[in-house]
């Protein structure tokens, strides 16, 4: 009986050293879909809604903190406005550098970093804040789903 244990026990250990590794894609530091993203970053600045928008697909839904639904991007231009309006000296830096993410059976994704700094229009106070961001891309090489995460509360303390 002991010796069945030995055995067994050596046989389990042996398979979780025995792992194979397993790829699920490739990383890419450098990928025209990187540009995309840095392009909608450049145009969101120069507020040009029109040339920001042909960069998504036409049924692209937009993930944000600040609703608890997917958006449209009729809702998303109408969004874009809003803080043009509402927002002065908007500044997006890139913090580190976005990974553009081809899976083996998922959708090509870029996640980027940035660090973003507004003053309100109104308060004149000024909010900083960090934002993840994961692009979703088609075949066609359109954004088809954007997601954001960020904390809200500096936008909502420079707002009082």
């Amino acid at each position: 009986m002991k010796n069945l244990l030995i055995l067994a026990f050596a046989l389990v250990a042996g398979t979780a050293f025995a792992q194979n590794t397993l790829k699920n894609g490739t990383i890419y530091k450098e990928h025209p879909y990187i540009t995309v993203v840095n392009n909608t970053t450049e145009l969101f600045l120069k507020q040009d809604w029109d040339g920001l928008s042909k960069l998504y697909a036409d049924t692209v839904k937009f993930y944000d903190p600040s609703s608890p639904n997917k958006i449209s991007m009729a809702d998303q231009k109408k969004g874009w406005a809003d803080i043009a309006a509402k927002w002065e000296q908007i500044q997006v830096v890139k913090v580190g550098y976005p990974d553009a993410l081809e899976y083996d059976h998922d959708p090509f994704t870029v996640q980027s970093w940035w660090k973003v700094t507004a003053v309100n229009k109104k308060t004149k106070k000024t909010a900083t804040f960090h934002l993840v961001q994961f692009d979703e891309f088609n075949k066609d090489g359109k954004i088809m789903v954007e997601i954001s995460y960020y904390d809200q509360s500096p936008l909502i303390e420079a707002s009082k």
